[in-house]
């Protein structure tokens, strides 16, 4: 039997298909099949079976669409064609993946380069992509080892020195997390100088005029020249490294190394809300900066691990807008967030915004229609709240009038403990009050469920809490108006329920916070 009709015969390479047909989705099922192909297709060579072959391949390309920010997998996936001979295919294979990240995923780079140092003899060509990848991840704070790479090739493959120290003159102003190695070699470099005339490859000569006040044209005695030079360019050092130091430390102290999680995560795992807060900080701090490449490498690296929330894709457009009023980017940036981030009716509600300032009404509509069409027709059954409650959003942009949104939320609430988050959806309903709608609102659902007896609601003090507040808002009647209401009715009402004793102290907490001067009469009524 050959090695391909092996592994398609073999049940557990059934069993593993079976499982990501059924839920796409699910990362690991996804990890579980493709170890278990590239397990069975071993050692991997140029002998494989091309059926083989291709089943491999379009297993990474399936992963890669369903999870498109999985950084490793698109240098394994490189590696394998890399290791098969296929270059064409691995320089593919890393352009696209640098594609997906705007060109700011440091591991694709590095990944990408270390190939690239043995597959390009061509010196310019190679160098080319070290520049690209300099503008795109130069700023990394964990961009250390590029720039070891980058300083080596540039030894290696050019004829002139200059390059190289200007190159180290550059690094050593950027805040990396392995700083103290790039001041090493400088001060080795500055140690290696034998003659005054050789300060000139440290770096120019108006620098070392106008910077450090040295002169290596001017006369006298070159040794102790060389050496008050020397001490007068390590004391420029020692203040720089100072500064670097104390950015470095801040930043790996309040951000760096509090991050857990710096790579993509399936929408399953849940990433905790104090790291979530954290990276929001961190854009934050990057933003006040006002260092445009920085900015836009680290919401790239925010996303990484949080693509599926959509905090950290509105704070990215909202920073396009508001600080750079780059329009079109932030429509690029809401695109992409709205396809990955599992919550999108913030991110649609921005997005409209965008497409209304850009006079792009035909794709406004276009979205909107398709938006509308993506929701079942009986949205209130789905067990998704978020999924719901983003409906009830995007119900309420696209129509100025709320009946028909109640109409819905009036469904869902009559299915009662069926559906998860009833209560939250009761609180959130409160949100849609305005002047004129409090009676609509409170004949629609809160009556509603009293006169349908759904005791899951009335039994339950949150229930008659959150009526209390509806109509404590109510704008349209007199402070006298709505105690005498609340009092005469809700709480009449509430006190005839046979859970009274576990609703009291939700009304209680009601009155302490809205009606004080009512608590005695709440208590007297529940005697």
């Amino acid at each position: 039997m050959d090695q391909y009709t092996r592994v398609v015969n073999d049940p557990v390479f059934s069993e593993l298909t079976l499982e990501v047909a059924r839920f796409p989705r699910s990362l690991e099922g996804w990890e579980k099949l493709l170890n278990h192909l590239t397990t069975m297709a071993s050692p991997l060579n140029k002998n494989i079976d091309p059926r083989l072959y291709q089943l491999i391949i379009s297993t990474y390309d399936s992963l890669l669409c369903q999870f498109r920010y999985l950084e490793n997998y698109y240098v394994d996936y490189a590696l394998l064609e890399y290791r098969l001979g296929h270059l064409s295919k691995m320089h593919r294979i890393f352009q696209h993946g640098l594609a997906v990240f705007n060109d700011k995923s440091l591991l694709l780079w590095v990944s990408y380069l270390k190939i690239c140092n043995e597959v390009i003899p061509n010196s310019k060509q190679l160098l080319e992509k070290y520049e690209l990848a300099e503008d795109h991840v130069g700023m990394h704070f964990f961009a250390g080892e590029f720039w070891q790479m980058y300083l080596e090739q540039v030894r290696l493959r050019c004829n002139h020195q200059q390059r190289f120290f200007s190159m180290l003159r550059k690094i050593l102003e950027i805040p990396l997390y392995s700083f103290s190695h790039f001041y090493a070699l400088w001060l080795r470099c500055v140690d290696d100088i034998q003659d005054v005339s050789q300060l000139k490859k440290l770096a120019p000569k108006e620098d070392l005029v106008k910077k450090l006040k040295i002169d290596i044209d001017a006369g006298g005695r070159k040794g102790p020249r060389l050496q008050e030079a020397k001490k007068l360019l390590r004391k420029f050092t020692r203040e720089l490294y100072l500064v670097v130091q104390y950015q470095v430390l801040e930043i790996y102290s309040l951000y760096e190394s509090k991050i857990q999680t710096r790579y993509y995560v399936s929408p399953e795992t849940l990433i905790p809300a104090h790291e979530l807060e954290l990276w929001q900080k961190y854009l934050e701090y990057t933003v006040n900066l006002r260092i445009d490449d920085l900015t836009h490498l680290n919401f790239q690296r925010a996303l990484l691990p949080l693509a599926h929330y959509d905090v950290i894709w509105i704070q990215y457009a909202r920073w396009l807008v508001d600080w750079k009023e780059d329009l079109l980017t932030a429509k690029q940036v809401l695109t992409q967030g709205i396809l990955l981030s599992l919550k999108k009716s913030k991110l649609l509600k921005i997005l409209y915004t965008i497409l209304c300032s850009l006079n792009e009404f035909d794709q406004l509509q276009w979205i909107i229609n398709h938006v509308k069409a993506a929701y079942s027709n009986r949205i209130e059954e789905t067990d998704d709240f978020e999924l719901f409650w983003d409906y009830i959003h995007f119900q309420l942009f696209i129509q100025a009038q709320s009946d028909d949104v109640l109409d819905i939320i009036s469904k869902r609430l009559d299915q009662c403990q069926a559906r998860e988050g009833q209560f939250l959806l009761l609180s959130a309903l409160l949100q849609l009050q305005q002047t004129d709608n409090t009676s609509f609102i409170e004949d629609k659902i809160f009556q509603h469920l009293i006169e349908q007896n759904r005791d899951y609601y009335l039994n339950d003090g949150r229930f008659w809490s959150l009526y209390s507040r509806l109509i404590y808002l109510d704008s349209n009647r007199s402070y006298l108006e709505r105690r005498k209401y609340i009092l005469g009715q809700v709480w009449t009402k509430s006190r005839e329920r046979p859970t009274k004793n576990e609703i009291l102290p939700h009304l209680q907490q009601f009155c302490q916070s809205y009606l004080p001067e009512d608590i005695d009469n709440l208590e007297d009524l529940f005697q």
